[in-house]
């Protein structure tokens, strides 16, 4: 489980860099501390609600895909960086 929670973190970490928001202006945005939020991803620990709310600071949602067959789908879609979308896109089809 925390390796999936540390890949989301860095998921949401490359967006902010491209958004120009540092890790510490992100955690302040979400109602963490940079310390609290340094943590979190050392230890893959964080509840799904702040990964929401980190993600909602970057205009971002959290998406979840079948597993089976479109599997593959969401492997490529992490490994692209376009397993989190920005708020009114369409979500990425399965």
């Amino acid at each position: 489980m925390s390796v999936k929670v540390q890949k989301l973190l860095n998921q949401l970490f490359a967006a902010a860099k491209r958004q120009g928001v540092s890790q510490a202006e992100l955690a302040q945005r979400a109602g963490l501390t940079a310390v609290g939020l340094s943590k979190a991803k050392h230890r893959g620990d964080l509840r799904a609600s702040t990964l929401a709310e980190l993600a909602e600071q970057l205009d971002l949602e959290l998406v979840l895909v079948p597993r089976g067959r479109q599997s593959q789908a969401a492997i490529d879609a992490i490994k692209a960086g376009t397993f989190l979308h920005v708020s009114g896109d369409k979500p990425p089809s399965t």
